[in-house]
């Protein structure tokens, strides 16, 4: 690996850790769009999974209800995990550059829709059918595109859920989304001595972003974090869909 595809690495690695940190979303779309400047798209979702791994532990124990959050939404991680393995071994290749890019327009789309005005609610008495079918579908998903982002990040969105509890959740959501991954991954034969060592490296410069990102969303309003969970989808969105340019 050549010393400017460290910095490119480095820098996007802080890049994403402070939007993972402000609004618990965005670490592995905006890391692996910056890191596919510089090394194939296969390798950047290896390099990624390792450092996303170990700031979804921090974003899942960082607050009080871990254990009240895993119980509401332990089917929406199961069927997930379940179904992003298998729809990957049944494809065997993560990370279709334009599967990740129109997902990427589904996303902006929908972004942009709930900042003009329409919000959709899901009851709580409803996320009893809606979090396991909201996993499978984010499952299949991941599992074609390698990036866990549709339906998954605008459901849980439309939830009755205040903002600390929102990023713990997605913390340990994608503790399981990650964790499939990389399993599929590892079938994939991504995995190299580089790629691990560039993933165990990278986890210092997203610690810093985390880190950053936290410090800046306790400064937000509730209102304000909204509007900033949105235009962070939006951003993720846009960056995504830049692949069909």
């Amino acid at each position: 690996m050549t010393e400017a595809q460290i910095l490119v690495i480095f820098v996007a690695f802080i890049i994403a850790g402070i939007a993972k940190g402000a609004v618990g979303i965005g670490l592995p779309p905006i890391a692996v769009g910056l890191m596919t400047l510089v090394v194939p798209l296969e390798d950047a979702l290896a390099i990624m999974t390792i450092p996303t791994l170990v700031t979804n532990v921090w974003q899942a124990a960082y607050g009080r209800g871990l254990l009240r959050l895993f119980r509401r939404f332990w089917t929406l991680a199961l069927t997930a995990t379940v179904t992003l393995i298998l729809v990957a071994a049944s494809l065997d290749k993560l990370g279709s550059a334009q599967a990740s890019a129109w997902l990427g327009v589904m996303l902006a789309a929908y972004s942009t829709i709930v900042l003009l005005a329409w919000r959709p609610r899901v009851s709580r008495r409803t996320e009893r059918w809606m979090n396991p079918l909201m996993g499978a579908a984010s499952g299949a998903v991941a599992g074609f595109t390698g990036i866990a982002a549709v339906p998954f990040l605008p459901y849980m969105q439309s939830l009755d859920i205040d903002k600390d509890d929102l990023v713990q959740a997605l913390g340990i959501l994608f503790i399981f989304l990650i964790g499939s991954l990389t399993v599929a991954l590892f079938r994939q034969g991504a995995f190299d001595a580089t790629n691990v060592i560039g993933g165990i490296a990278a986890i210092v410069p997203t610690s810093i972003g985390v880190w950053l990102g936290q410090r800046s969303r306790s400064a937000l309003s509730p209102e304000m974090f909204r509007r900033v969970f949105l235009i962070g989808l939006l951003a993720l969105g846009l960056h995504m869909a830049r692949g069909l340019l």
